[in-house]
């Protein structure tokens, strides 16, 4: 990030394929001789025009102007760049157009998919800029939200006066089992007045949960949904960092029973007899048939048997907050009225979305198709898509829901 605020023009024009290398360097030799801003001597020799030098000058204003993507200058004509449904859907930003090429801000640079759709739809050439993802919601929200407002009002958004948000739902992964679009596998983060936790715990959450700056040493445990790698395989990972850095305050673990006995040989495989010496003590808590609360809390678990696993049980969890909020996740599952019920009264309900179309009945995968068929069934205040597979990330734009990506910050 910080290397991209201080390419020059020529970097810059390289970067967004404006110009060759070999007429960068034809340029910077006549520039030795004759002392000029490489910029004039492009446009002399008919490299570049005038309006290129304009942009790439004011992409380097920009850029320079804020370390905050949501105080920078950026223009109504390049926010109409890009619709704000596209924007929210992708969880990207755009940064400024030179010529037919749109800089964005992205928290996924590395992701094809959204890539190649976006630049279907907009008809420009897409450049990603690596930024934080809670920097692209404030962004989304300061410019595509407040800015009617502001025009209407003339009152001038003050992005540091947010209030308390409350509850509050960080995707730190989105991914599938395969990281489809470079995506982390499935991680939530939920945060409440009363807890701290996490909703699975994918292999790579705890590099992602460092990446996003989300404290470690505030959680107070985890539940998780079923015995798939890529949704507990990070757990023990996040126990060994709490090892480190001398936690003595339990952790608590809610899980079906058979998960929490994968769980105790897991972490002794990885690490054999390290937890032995941890100061703190793993709680183990099964949740089957009955609802559960979390431990010296007014949370409340409420479990649904889930259609994934042939042999064991998979659930998905609703979630009931002190304040009154209810959260509900699917885990894996194919379609049936399990969903359903999941979903019902909930303030934000997270289905996993495999595929677009309807996969073979022995995948046991959800897909858009299938929800989309279904959305008058399902009751809830807001649904957003998770666990994407490539072909649901190439057509994610298509969904009239909500699409997750990693670093997506939902306040409750």
């Amino acid at each position: 990030m910080m290397q991209e605020r201080k390419r020059r023009i020529g970097e810059w024009l390289q970067v967004l394929n404006l110009a060759e290398t070999k007429e960068i360097d034809e340029a910077l030799k006549e520039q030795e001789m004759h002392p000029d801003y490489l910029g004039e001597i492009l446009i002399r020799r008919g490299i570049i025009t005038e309006a290129v030098r304009d942009g790439i000058l004011n992409l380097q204003k920009i850029l320079g102007s804020s370390t905050r993507l949501a105080e920078m200058e950026i223009t109504p004509e390049t926010l109409q760049t890009i619709q704000p449904r596209l924007a929210h859907s992708y969880g990207v930003f755009p940064v400024l157009q030179v010529a037919d090429c749109l800089v964005v801000a992205t928290s996924q640079p590395h992701d094809k998919n959204w890539k190649k759709s976006l630049s279907e739809k907009t008809g420009l050439k897409l450049y990603p800029i690596s930024f934080r993802a809670s920097d692209i919601e404030m962004a989304l929200a300061t410019f595509y939200t407040t800015q009617q407002a502001r025009a209407s009002t003339g009152l001038d958004w003050i992005s540091d006066q947010v209030p308390d948000p409350g509850p509050r739902l960080t995707f730190v992964g989105s991914g599938d089992a395969l990281g489809s679009g470079a995506r982390n596998q499935t991680c939530l983060h939920i945060r409440s007045k009363e807890a701290t936790f996490l909703i699975d715990c994918g292999p790579s959450s705890l590099t992602a949960l460092k990446q996003m700056d989300l404290s470690l040493d505030e959680l107070d445990g985890a539940l998780m949904t079923h015995a798939h790698g890529d949704h507990f395989g990070g757990l023990p990972f996040v126990l060994l960092e709490q090892i480190t850095q001398g936690r003595t305050r339990p952790f608590w673990i809610m899980a079906p029973q058979h998960l929490l006995e994968h769980l105790k040989q897991f972490k002794d495989m990885c690490y054999p007899g390290l937890f032995e010496i941890a100061q703190f003590e793993i709680r183990y808590l099964p949740i089957e048939d009955e609802p559960r609360p979390v431990p010296g809390t007014s949370i409340m678990v409420y479990p649904f048997a889930m259609d994934h696993m042939r042999s064991k049980l998979c659930q998905g969890y609703q979630v009931h907050l002190a304040e009154e909020k209810i959260i509900a996740y699917t885990g894996d599952t194919a379609w049936g009225e399990h969903v359903v019920n999941l979903a019902r009264d909930t303030d934000l309900f997270i289905c996993e979305c495999s595929y677009f179309d309807p996969a073979p009945d022995v995948v046991k995968h959800l897909s858009y198709r299938e929800i989309f068929g279904n959305k008058d069934q399902i009751k809830t205040k807001r649904l957003v898509l998770t666990h994407m597979g490539e072909e649901m990330l190439a057509r994610a734009s298509e969904a009239e829901f909500d699409t997750a990506f990693d670093g997506l910050v939902i306040d409750l």
